[in-house]
């Protein structure tokens, strides 16, 4: 809202600045701003001065939504205003320096990465589009903009190469394959013959074959996923298609990892205990990844917590800030410290260090049979935590380490498997976190890869008596506790399910 009389036209008044003349000063002249941002202001200051609780909810609820809108068109329009700002040097005329100079002036809450991404928004022509369409965000299109830089100084190269690798045949990777999986994967599978699968498939065959420049090309793929996937599942996906791309960057990364591996343990000073302190490569990280997910879940204090949260969220609790002092739940950290206790009094107990020719540990990897063999723009293998990791360390566990196959259709859906056991087998749920890349199925649901996830049968075992892969969904806690209150679910790929079973829409 604007107060004291003055009108939003004023509020916006600026002044040219003098010119940088030794003992000359040019006089300010006042502009107003034009009609169409007074007629902007204006309307801010209508929508400001309205109360919203004195609307009725389905009113409250569709402004909003029309607002929310409006704000991405405001957005778009501005980050085109500040490229102007900065393209025509317009800061030079109230004295700032730079742009980025220019903005802090204004105290405005855009931060460099928007100047950043105004500057290069000229030589990225199908982002700029999706954004005039309002198909993205500002903020996922400076991620995609990010990216994009990164890859511009290996692409394109006279040599034809991509960090060594073929660079058409790493592109057909990457665009063909590598953009679709992905975006089957934050749909937790799709089946063949999808429209939605069909669609995205032809207009990577577009891409491909369209003859632009190989970022042309890159940066028209990255859209394409970007519009179709959660913007929080964009950051991950990214990464995974840059080091499809750079290869030889993974292994340097890897390297740098071993290099700087260490860990001290000191006793603290006032003998309350002991401090640890270091850095992990990237096998001994994964092997105490997965030495304290399968010791929190067999943890025996953990009805213990769950009774905790539950009193917890009867009796209103909103933020970890109102944590009563005594009887709470132990948080993510000191579960972990309390698994690290309880593995490494199981190791003691077991007296495996005292033997010898120990069994190899259990790690979880998936990775293509492409990225094995070193096919060009094959997604790189990852880890049960999420971890990218490099063909050398993948290839050197093969050697000693036991392998299940699964053959993925073009929609990354495993092959069907049904029996009659209560619940998945192991390699089953190895088969449905390949499928989904360890994430919950639920729409909008932000849980990360490395969390405990929950088979659920969408057809209730205790009527169908089978436990099949296909009908089986994955949910983390959290979404498997709202099914079973009776809430009714959005599935990543548009199916609805509730307790009882699909929803038909």
């Amino acid at each position: 809202m604007f107060d004291g009389g003055v009108s939003p036209g004023e509020e916006w008044q600026s002044a040219a600045s003098a010119w940088a003349i030794p003992g000359v000063e040019r006089p300010r002249a006042r502009l107003t701003v034009s009609p169409q941002v007074q007629a902007l202001l204006e309307a801010m200051s209508a929508v400001g001065g309205q109360d919203p609780a004195a609307l009725s909810p389905e009113q409250a609820l569709v402004d909003v939504r029309a607002l929310l809108a409006a704000k991405r068109q405001l957005d778009n329009a501005l980050l085109s205003r500040v490229g102007d700002v900065d393209a025509r040097r317009l800061h030079d005329l109230d004295g700032a320096t730079s742009t980025n100079a220019w903005m802090e002036q204004q105290q405005a809450t855009l931060g460099k990465d928007t100047v950043t991404l105004a500057r290069r928004l000229s030589r990225l022509p199908a982002l700029q589009t999706a954004l005039a369409d309002g198909a993205l965000s500002v903020a996922v299109a400076q991620r995609l903009s990010k990216a994009l830089a990164k890859l511009r100084p290996v692409v394109d190269r006279p040599d034809g190469l991509i960090d060594g690798q073929d660079a058409e045949q790493a592109l057909a990777g990457v665009i063909g394959n590598g953009v679709r999986e992905l975006f089957c994967q934050a749909l937790g599978g799709l089946a063949d013959d999808d429209g939605r699968l069909l669609e995205l498939i032809a207009l990577l065959a577009e891409v491909q074959t369209c003859g632009a420049s190989q970022i042309e090309r890159l940066e028209a793929a990255f859209v394409l996923l970007a519009t179709r996937i959660e913007p929080w599942q964009l950051p991950g996906a990214l990464q995974l298609l840059t080091d499809a791309l750079l290869p030889n960057e993974l292994d340097k990364r890897a390297g740098k990892g071993e290099d700087e591996a260490g860990l001290t343990l000191n006793r603290k000073s006032d003998g309350s205990g002991w401090r640890i302190d270091g850095e992990l490569d990237l096998e001994t990280g994964e092997l105490l990844h997965t030495v304290l997910t399968a010791e929190e879940a067999v943890d025996q204090d953990n009805p213990v917590d769950t009774e905790a949260w539950r009193r917890l969220r009867a009796n209103g609790w909103q933020s970890p800030d109102e944590l009563p002092a005594s009887g709470a739940p132990r948080s993510v950290r000191r579960r972990r410290h309390d698994a690290l206790r309880n593995a490494l009094r199981r190791l003691l107990d077991s007296a495996a260090l005292g033997s010898r020719d120990k069994a190899a540990p259990h790690i979880a990897v998936f990775t293509g049979i492409g990225a094995l063999h070193g096919q060009p723009g094959a997604l790189p293998a990852v880890a049960a935590s999420g971890t990218t990791l490099p063909l050398s360390l993948v290839r050197r566990w093969c050697c000693d380490s036991a392998a299940t196959r699964f053959v993925m259709s073009l929609g990354r859906r495993v092959i069907e498997a049904s029996h009659t056991e209560r619940t998945l087998k192991a390699h089953e749920r190895r088969a449905k976190h390949a499928e989904t890349g360890g994430r919950c199925q639920a729409a909008g649901c932000r849980c990360g890869q490395g969390r405990r996830l929950i088979p659920h049968h969408a057809d209730p075992w205790s009527s169908s008596h089978t436990t099949s892969l296909r009908e089986t969904v994955l949910f983390c806690e959290r979404d498997h506790a709202l099914l079973h209150q009776g809430r009714t679910i959005r599935l990543k790929d548009g199916r609805l399910l509730n307790e009882h079973g699909w929803v038909q829409p």
